[in-house]
């Protein structure tokens, strides 16, 4: 469940389910105003995970101050931006799903992701490389690259870019520690601004707060209903007036025949009198 969101700043976001991946490219080597902001309100909500796309068109050396210009400049306007866990606690809850490692192995494990995490957090922002072709190499083998005069730049070669990297730290290394941070860290905060919102704490629980809560729910659904709700009125009382008016015309109709008949049948019995 990946979406595109283009914005109109130098970069793209990709946002996933428990993280966002905001895109800069060596065309755009620093974050402007825009960038900056949206960044630091995206982090509220959201863990961020900084990316830089095309980074196969410049060197190496380049490529390694950009990243740290990039995270000068984030560190600077204290943005916050995801940290992969290296503490035995958040690394256990990141190997929660791996419930069948056994227990001789589990300490080992907790080690290597807590390794792996801090390869990861060195390598961010992640310079990544994309490509839909498929590249044989002088070996036979047919990899994902994109092909240049002087060579191919392979996607899932960790030589080339980081994209084996951020693969492994979204889908497979931490898609708990990611997940239990959005609930317990990003939405608590968000339901805490809520609530101050709506001048109550975490402990105003109770009647107040269900009234509180009842009279929200009662406008929102006078909001969205009620216009339509008088519209119907509208129409129905405007039948209801159409329906009388309709049937007053055929009273006063039938009225009119009727003395008219009444006059024909005078008009004839006088003019027969008249005739005696």
């Amino acid at each position: 469940m990946v979406e595109n969101l283009r914005s109109q700043t130098s970069y793209g976001v990709i946002q996933g389910n428990h993280f966002t991946l905001p895109l800069s490219d060596m065309f755009h080597p620093f974050l402007k105003a825009l960038d900056l902001v949206t960044l630091r309100e995206l982090a509220k909500r959201v863990n961020v995970i900084p990316v830089i796309a095309k980074s196969d068109t410049t060197c190496k050396d380049e490529l390694i101050r950009f990243k740290n210009k990039i995270i000068s400049e984030l560190r600077s306007h204290k943005i916050e931006i995801y940290q992969f866990p290296t503490d035995d606690e958040t690394v256990v809850a990141s190997l929660g799903r791996f419930f069948f490692i056994e227990k001789h192995h589990y300490k080992n494990a907790i080690l290597q992701v807590a390794k792996t995490n801090a390869e990861m957090n060195s390598a961010v922002p992640f310079a990544v490389v994309g490509s839909c072709d498929f590249v044989k190499k002088e070996n036979g083998m047919r990899v994902r690259a994109r092909r240049y005069p002087w060579g191919i730049v392979e996607v899932e070669n960790e030589q080339h870019c980081d994209f084996v990297k951020l693969r492994e730290a979204l889908i497979r290394t931490n898609v708990d520690a990611l997940r239990e941070r959005t609930h317990n860290v990003l939405y608590e905060n968000y339901r805490r601004d809520r609530l101050r919102g709506m001048h109550m704490g975490d402990g105003d629980t109770g009647p107040k707060m269900v009234e509180k809560f009842n009279l929200v729910s009662i406008k929102c659904i006078r909001s969205r209903y009620l216009p339509n709700s008088l519209s119907f009125l509208l129409n129905v009382r405007s039948r209801e007036v159409e329906d009388r008016a309709a049937q007053e015309l055929r009273r006063l109709d039938l009225e009119i025949r009727a003395l008219q008949d009444e006059r024909t049948r005078l008009l004839a019995k006088a003019a027969k009198k008249l005739r005696r």
